[in-house]
């Protein structure tokens, strides 16, 4: 390719060439204080448009690995993730008590009761937080306006649903009519976390433990 020179040629010309032809920038620099070298610097460099890094095969790994996060945010971007024919019986804002590792929080959402399982869809960033299917559930029971899921894992997860005997209504119909049997005793939360909360926090739904209030009210 013999090299041509443009007189008329604009910021905009010089950039579209870059972008449609691309540039390799191969240089080696030293730079010099005093008379006395004291920085090299050797510069390999390709300057391209993506479609023109793409069509010579660069960075075809990282397009790919774009491509498919894209594709599965606009998946989950669609609406809530229900199963073809999945009926929903229930929906309700909800938080969830997480703590696992050092993490340990309310995760907010919307839990679904629905025909086959339980589930808490959070829309943005879209994610299912807790879902589990009828079968797993051993016991179920109130607690302070806090809904407890005994779990035949042996886990229990805690819920606080805006209306909490209603999501409690519509999981022991659901579980009845498949012929499942549910245990109503209040399961032993395990978790310190439970403890730390009734002692000392205020829930984001705007419970406050009792021996919170009690010092409120001593100060």
């Amino acid at each position: 390719m013999e090299p041509t020179r443009d007189t008329q040629a604009t910021l905009v010309d010089l950039l579209d060439r870059v972008l449609d032809k691309g540039l390799m920038l191969d240089a080696d620099l030293i730079i010099h204080v005093a008379g006395i070298p004291l920085l090299g610097i050797k510069l390999k460099a390709a300057l391209a448009g993506m479609e023109t890094m793409l069509k010579y095969g660069i960075w075809q790994d990282w397009d790919a690995a774009q491509r498919a996060i894209a594709t599965e945010e606009q998946r989950r971007k669609k609406g809530v993730p229900l199963a073809p024919g999945e009926e929903v019986l229930v929906k309700m804002f909800t938080s969830q008590w997480y703590s696992k590792g050092i993490y340990h929080n309310w995760r907010p959402g919307h839990i679904y009761v629905t025909d086959r399982r339980v589930f808490l869809f959070r829309k943005e960033p879209a994610e299912v937080l807790f879902q589990v299917p009828y079968e797993e559930i051993k016991g179920i029971a109130i607690r302070m306006n806090y809904l407890y899921l005994l779990l035949k894992s042996g886990d229990v997860a805690w819920l606080h649903p805006t209306d909490v005997s209603v999501v409690k209504g519509a999981i022991e119909a659901r579980t009845k009519t498949l012929g499942l049997k549910l245990d109503e005793t209040l399961p032993m939360v395990g978790d310190t976390a439970m403890q730390s909360l009734s002692d000392t926090e205020e829930c984001p739904c705007g419970w406050t433990s009792p021996k919170l209030k009690r010092e409120e009210v001593k100060v």
